[in-house]
């Protein structure tokens, strides 16, 4: 009974000692397993659209890799050559996002302030003419071509600005002038030499008093600014739609892949960027953007400057509105001083002969056609310069814009995280591992980046089209200025094809797309792959088996059966 008990304590005793040994190995296989399975970075990787067979079981050597670190690694080759073009291809995304935003903004305050302007030119011809056939009836429509000439030229003028306002303006006031002269001495019969003559004493004689001098300064002043600015903002709107066809240099590509995705080589598929890591990332692939600060700045500048003139002085509303009155007055000056001014032009260009005219060389009357619009012309007025003020606050916002994208891009919880995590600085990438970033943050500007340990920039090189973009902007702020000044705008070239109205300035693109994480995206390169988990597993992948749990599994069998076969022996 003694020697039962002997051996039976012998037996628990080798028991024990097989669950000891169980359990110790299995701890230290699940920490071997938590140190070297590349589990989590397959599920990552596959979210993303790629196939998940791509990526090793457990960590490898990295001596094949080319960006990230050549240590311990969960990336192949080709996993490093995909998640770098899928970086590059997500940057572009997020840049597109952030930049094509401004340019939406300046294509839609283009197109909503050209057609407020068209309404108002509408409405203001169709006031002139229901006044002018209520006022002068008949003899208004068989001259009703002349007004509408008028109306024509502004129009052009705004469209394409291919006219010299006060020239066409000018010979506005000639034809109208000529044309009143022959109707007010119908009697007599007049050669063109003769209405050429007393064209040559219009300046002298004044038949429409001040009119025509103050009328043609402060349409020349308001056309003048008003086209500029819309043109202005069209120019805005293509500088940034050139902008961004600007993609990221090689340099860039690599500083992105070391930020993005070398911390899934690690295995740290969710661990983001330091926020001064990213900052110094983005200014580097920024840096050319950057260039654009200062001359974006002044040109925002002459914009706001140019939209209060709008307002006031050169409110084009305060001009075209009443415009009937003011060529009305112009009419009844003529007609008040006729026989004054008829008698002066008869002792200057001789006494005409008297006959019957010769009506055929009248133009036939043409009704003007208006669409339908709503009749409340100070709800018309008011609109122009609530769309300004709109404006104005939308044009504040955008300086400094090109010093900022930057800040914005690594603002983005996609990029860096949330807010817990941006202010976390311990427990973030470094561009090497989990750990506090180190390096001082450089500044904007392609100079400043001869310091930046992330992206190797050279510096004396400049960028072809931000150059160019650069120089289109300096000369439309010599533009604005020029029209803030009351000045001369000259339009050298022609600019959008249908420019001024229409479909040339609508915005060409102002879908949104949708924002996909710039960790955990599908790719845009490739169809996404099938999801490989179960549906409920929502959070975290489930637990596969590998090759490291199959040799656990089997050195254990070994070890109990060698223990097992020696407590038998005692």
């Amino acid at each position: 009974m003694a020697k039962f008990g002997v051996q039976f304590g012998g037996y628990l005793s080798c028991v024990l000692t097989t669950l000891t040994v169980c359990l110790f190995w299995c701890k230290s296989s699940a920490i071997t397993n938590d140190l070297e399975s590349c589990l989590y970075v397959k599920y990552a990787y596959s979210e993303k659209g790629f196939n998940d067979r791509d990526v090793p079981t457990k960590g490898i050597p990295g001596d094949h890799l080319r960006i990230c670190d050549r240590s311990h690694t969960c990336c192949t080759k080709e996993m490093e050559h995909k998640l770098s073009t899928h970086s590059r291809v997500e940057f572009d995304k997020l840049l597109r996002d952030g930049i094509g935003s401004l340019k939406n903004l300046f294509a839609s305050k283009t197109a909503k302030f050209d057609k407020v302007f068209q309404d108002l030119l509408d409405q203001s011809q169709k006031d002139f003419h229901h006044m002018f056939l209520r006022t002068y009836g008949m003899l208004y429509d068989r001259n009703s071509y002349i007004f509408e000439d008028m109306f024509k030229v502004l129009r052009s003028y705004y469209n394409s600005g291919g006219i010299q306002l006060s020239e066409a303006l000018g010979t506005f006031f000639d034809t109208l002038y000529r044309k009143m002269f022959e109707v007010l001495n119908n009697q007599y019969t007049f050669s063109e030499s003769y209405l050429s003559c007393i064209s040559k004493h219009m300046e002298e004689l004044k038949p429409f008093g001040d009119v025509p001098r103050k009328l043609t300064l402060e349409l020349k002043r308001s056309f003048i600014a008003t086209r500029t600015f819309v043109q202005a903002l069209t120019v805005g709107r293509d500088v940034v739609s050139e902008i961004l066809k600007v993609g990221p240099s090689q340099e860039c590509s690599r500083a992105l892949m070391k930020m993005s995705y070398c911390p899934h080589c690690k295995g740290f598929p969710d661990l983001k960027p330091c926020t001064t890591y990213c900052l110094n990332v983005m200014k580097g692939c920024l840096a050319h953007h950057s260039e654009l600060n200062n001359t974006w700045n002044s040109y925002i500048e002459a914009l706001l400057m140019l939209a209060v003139r709008l307002e006031n002085s050169f409110n084009i509303e305060a001009v075209v509105d009443p415009i009937e009155i003011r060529i009305s007055e112009a009419v009844m000056n003529f007609q008040e001083n006729s026989q004054a001014v008829s008698d002066r032009l008869f002792q200057k260009c001789g006494r005409p002969r008297l006959g019957k005219r010769d009506t055929r060389k009248e133009l036939e009357f043409k009704t003007f056609k208006f669409s339908p619009r709503h009749d409340d012309n100070k709800a018309t007025k008011s609109v122009l310069n609530q769309l300004l003020g709109k404006i104005k606050k939308k044009l504040r916002r955008t300086k400094n814009f090109w010093a900022n994208l930057p800040n914005e891009l690594c603002d983005n919880p996609k990029v860096t995280g949330d807010r817990t995590t941006r202010n976390s600085q311990g427990s973030c990438w470094n561009g090497l591992t989990k750990a506090k970033y180190k390096a001082a943050l450089v500044g904007n500007g392609l100079m400043n980046q001869k310091d930046n340990p992330e992206v190797s920039l050279d510096v004396t090189k400049q960028n072809i089209v931000i150059t160019k973009q650069n120089l289109v902007l300096q000369l439309i702020t010599v533009k604005l200025n020029n029209a803030y000044r009351g000045l001369d705008v000259e339009w050298e070239f022609p600019m959008d094809d249908g420019s001024g109205s229409g479909s040339g300035w609508m915005p060409d693109d102002t879908a949104d797309d949708d924002f996909h994480d710039i960790y955990f995206s599908y790719s845009t390169t490739r169809a996404p792959a099938a999801p490989r988990w179960p549906a409920d597993f929502t959070n975290t992948p489930p637990k596969m088996l590998s090759i490291a749990p199959k040799m656990a599994y089997s050195n254990f069998i070994t070890v109990s059966t060698v223990i097992f076969v020696y407590c038998a022996i005692l």
